[in-house]
């Protein structure tokens, strides 16, 4: 497999960064580890929701969990997962749907919807809803994701207490964006 190096701070020197597309579908990602249960083609095929993963501690310098999450029984046992596989310092990037989203409710498949603050349980201060992990992360980035005109959504991703609880009943959501840090 060729990995490439992909982010900002690096793996170690004189190793390739290790990249994951968990539930992958049929966005096959060249020099990633590919993996899905129904996918065509994957380099690993794996039920996302048995969990552990089919992978070693501190395995990958980047995870993509590109609308995949939604899917899944046990969002924070994922997490802790996805922690448990990841180096320090992963990123890891996350679509999932806005809970407000028509396409939530279109595929029956969907599981979940989320919130601006639905990844803040696991963070340092995240105490929103209660502590469910002692894996933590930071987020480094969230945006609510356009169906179209994405100045419009950039500004909703200014003010996501009045978008999450008001304005997106007004307006169409499609989904967030999450990049998130691992912290070990």
């Amino acid at each position: 497999m060729n990995s490439t190096q992909s982010l900002e701070s690096g793996p170690e020197p004189g190793r390739a960064s290790r990249i994951l597309n968990l539930g992958c579908g049929e966005d096959y990602l060249q020099g990633a580890v590919n993996v899905d249960q129904f996918a065509r083609k994957v380099d690993v095929r794996h039920d996302l929701n048995q969990i552990p993963y089919p992978f070693a501690d501190d395995e990958f310098d980047e995870i993509r969990c590109m609308n995949i999450i939604e899917h899944l029984e046990d969002v924070i046992g994922v997490m802790q997962e996805l922690h448990r596989i990841a180096r320090s310092r992963c990123i890891v990037t996350i679509r999932v749907p806005h809970f407000r989203s028509a396409c939530l409710y279109e595929d029956i498949t969907h599981r979940h919807g989320f919130a601006w603050r639905s990844f803040d349980v696991f963070t340092a201060g995240g105490t929103v809803y209660g502590e469910y992990s002692p894996r933590t992360f930071k987020i480094k980035s969230r945006a609510y994701t356009p169906y179209k005109l994405p100045i419009l959504y950039k500004l909703l991703s200014k003010a996501p207490g009045l978008t999450d609880n008001l304005l997106s009943k007004y307006i169409p959501m499609a989904s967030i964006l999450f990049e998130i840090e691992v912290v070990k």
